[in-house]
């Protein structure tokens, strides 16, 4: 699994249960399966989390908080119904099946908390996701004889020319490099970031009413710098993250634009104050870009409209794309495209002459 930018906004899905099917916190014990996956093209290995949700009157949370059964189910059946929507009626094109594997054994260990740790259960699949398809995970409990189910596109990320990001794509922007300078510093200076997202070219598009799999984009900006002791000849290696934000698809592009003092302001807040006898060597800059769904975009929507926590309009967040009697969840698709740039050589100078950054140290590029 690739990082989880967009999945930070809704781990909250496992810890409160959705106003699609509404039900009384002090209601009889009864199981609300919670499914969470977040696909995307560029992993080797799919993970979804299927759980309970669980309330019941008579016994303690934290108790139930540290009983494996409390969260988890016996044994459920689950599948991928892999679904051309190329076609002119969408129909099965065929299932995969996902196994039960422990993520601690997997390599993706639980955070300590008050719930259990072990075991970490998830389900796994490691096919190649084609863009061809819609993939429609179905779990199916013997026990309850409920069947769950929720539906998503793949978002291509595999093709600069579907998903396309001027800045790692375009080898003369890449060479030119960041440019985020001005004389003086000001808000009318601006670094340019975005990119593009096309369908390619399989056919008439045909999920669900939707014209793209693609809504919404968000950039990470990684500043990677080397602190250099000019005492002891010790360096360290740091990086810090600059999230850039949520913004929609306007004509398969997306465009974010950011204020030079901005962004000299988040290289003030990363790098800090230089330690003693330390000298700071920038490197080069990693860009993280993402795409995600029609359903994210929606998600994020109604959550900033509604709110969380105690000022919230709802102690339950109202969407779920999960299908089923006592089902919640969000279960979605993500693009990735990663890459590095350099710091043009006339921000770098402007860097180590700003009275801003005065304290930073920064003296140079290991590039």
């Amino acid at each position: 699994m690739k990082r989880l930018f967009f999945a930070v906004a809704i781990v909250c899905l496992f810890l409160m249960d959705s106003c699609s099917t509404k039900f009384n916190v002090a209601a009889p014990y009864k199981n609300i399966t919670v499914i969470y996956g977040f696909l995307d093209q560029a992993d080797t290995a799919h993970y979804i989390r299927i759980q309970k949700a669980f309330l019941d009157n008579n016994k303690s949370a934290l108790t139930m908080a540290q009983t494996p059964d409390s969260s988890f189910y016996a044994s459920l059946n689950v599948k991928i119904e892999r679904i051309n929507i190329y076609a002119t009626t969408p129909g099965i094109h065929d299932t995969i099946h996902l196994n039960r594997v422990d993520l601690n054994l997997e390599g993706y260990p639980k955070q300590a908390g008050v719930f259990f740790n072990s075991p970490n259960y998830a389900y796994k699949f490691t096919d190649a996701l084609d863009a061809h398809y819609s993939y429609r995970i179905v779990v199916y409990n013997a026990a309850t004889g409920e069947t769950d189910s929720a539906e998503s596109p793949v978002i291509v990320d595999n093709d600069p020319l579907a998903f396309n990001i001027p800045y790692l794509d375009d080898s003369l922007s890449n060479r030119a490099g960041l440019s985020f300078f001005g004389t003086p510093i000001n808000t009318n200076d601006v670094l340019d970031l975005g990119g593009t997202y096309t369908i390619p070219n399989y056919g008439t598009y045909n999920f669900y009413g939707q014209s793209s799999p693609a809504k919404v984009a968000q950039m990470i900006l990684r500043f990677n710098w080397v602190d250099s002791n000019y005492v002891t000849h010790a360096t360290t290696s740091h990086y810090a993250d600059d999230d850039l934000g949520l913004v929609p698809l306007a004509s398969s592009a997306f465009d974010i634009t950011l204020n030079d003092i901005d962004v000299y302001s988040a290289i003030r807040s990363a790098l800090g104050t230089a330690p003693a006898s330390t000298m700071r060597l920038l490197n080069r800059c990693t860009l993280f870009a993402y795409l995600s769904t029609p359903d994210y975009y929606t998600y994020q929507q109604i959550q900033q409209t509604q709110g969380t926590g105690l000022t919230g309009s709802e102690i339950e967040p109202i969407y779920t794309n999960v299908k089923g009697a006592n089902a919640l969840g969000l279960f979605t698709s993500r693009g990735s495209r990663v890459g590095n740039i350099s710091i043009s050589l006339e921000t770098v100078d402007s860097l180590i002459s700003s009275p801003l950054l005065s304290d930073i140290n920064i003296k140079g590029t290991e590039y």
